[in-house]
């Protein structure tokens, strides 16, 4: 009877031993972008994919059709079922993707958030974002630079939700106060639809014809928005600040649809996420947050814009 306990103790050490050796032989990452065919998220893929040759990381991509809770948290789930040790995700909803990723976390990956974050951090190892929040006031700032301190003023943004861009608004708006002479008229809603920025604008120029400047928290909503500037025939009556580098947005900057860019670098953000995968690989502890490049674009800043454009050049 001893003999089998002795045997039985034996054999679960050595299960024990083989999969703690598996587990340490575990180097995948998984990145899961905030949507498919996005320049931002295809420059940040670019960066982190660059990064990870140079080190000798495994790398998989994932990203669903749409930013949005329900077409991403499928594409988590997956990732979940291959139980990589490391998996960095933009999470396109702050609350609706804590569930899924804690179940994540809980097979035993470290968990980190890209680009957006969530209302609860406590389980992840890091956040590696720009801050959107001093973006927004860069942008306020901006505008009210742009009107001479008058005139009545619009957001298009994405519906609450969607940490970053909910934190670019509230910049935006806090920062707006600081001008008397600018009233904001307040944010409107275009999911990641520029047909639908384009309407806004459009419709809005009705009710308000006064209105003197826009300022989008995206790249789909700014080329949207230029579309409807066009369509109206406002385009230089309007001033129009505007969220991201991609190429349209950069292409309207310089001739003039759009006047200033608040551009983050994703590519740095890419290349962040497997020099922290890297270190906590390597069993090193890293900060709680990591925060990445923002810059201000004007009109005249050709060769800036160009420098800070969101490039897929690794596809």
């Amino acid at each position: 009877m001893r003999k089998v306990v002795g045997l039985s103790v034996c054999t679960a050490l050595t299960l024990m031993l083989a999969q703690s050796a598996i587990a340490a032989e575990n180097k995948n990452v998984a990145l899961v972008l905030g949507v498919k065919g996005s320049p931002f998220y295809q420059a940040l893929q670019c960066g982190a994919q660059e990064k990870a040759k140079q080190k000798g990381i495994a790398l998989t991509v994932s990203a669903p059709d749409q930013f949005a809770a329900d077409s991403q948290i499928p594409v988590v789930n997956a990732v979940t079922a291959t139980q990589p040790a490391i998996a960095a995700i933009v999470p396109t909803d702050t609350q609706a993707l804590i569930a899924p990723m804690k179940q994540l976390a809980g097979r035993g990956t470290k968990v980190l958030t890209v680009d957006q974050t969530l209302n609860d951090a406590s389980f992840l190892q890091t956040e590696i974002v720009s801050d959107n929040e001093q973006g927004g006031k860069m942008a306020a700032e901006a505008m009210n630079k742009l009107l001479g301190g008058k005139g009545e003023v619009l957001v298009i943004t994405q519906p609450p939700g969607s940490a970053a861009q909910d934190a670019r608004e509230k910049g935006f708006a806090e920062q707006i106060k600081r001008y008397p002479g600018i009233t904001y008229i307040g944010p409107q809603y275009q999911s990641d639809d520029p047909q639908k920025a384009a309407e806004i604008v459009t419709s809005t120029l009705s009710a308000h014809p006064k209105l003197a400047g826009i300022f989008s928290t995206n790249d789909q909503g700014a080329i949207g928005a230029v579309t409807g500037l066009r369509q109206a025939g406002a385009t230089k009556k309007v001033k129009m600040v505007a969220y991201d580098a991609a190429t349209a947005e950069v292409s309207a900057l310089k001739n003039g649809a759009i006047n200033v860019l608040i551009a983050q670098n994703p590519k740095q953000e890419g290349e962040a996420v497997i020099e922290i995968a890297s270190k906590l690989l390597a069993g090193e502890t890293v900060p709680k947050q990591t925060l990445t490049e923002l810059v201000s674009i004007d009109s005249h800043e050709h060769a800036k814009a160009d420098k800070y454009e969101y490039k897929a050049d690794c596809m």
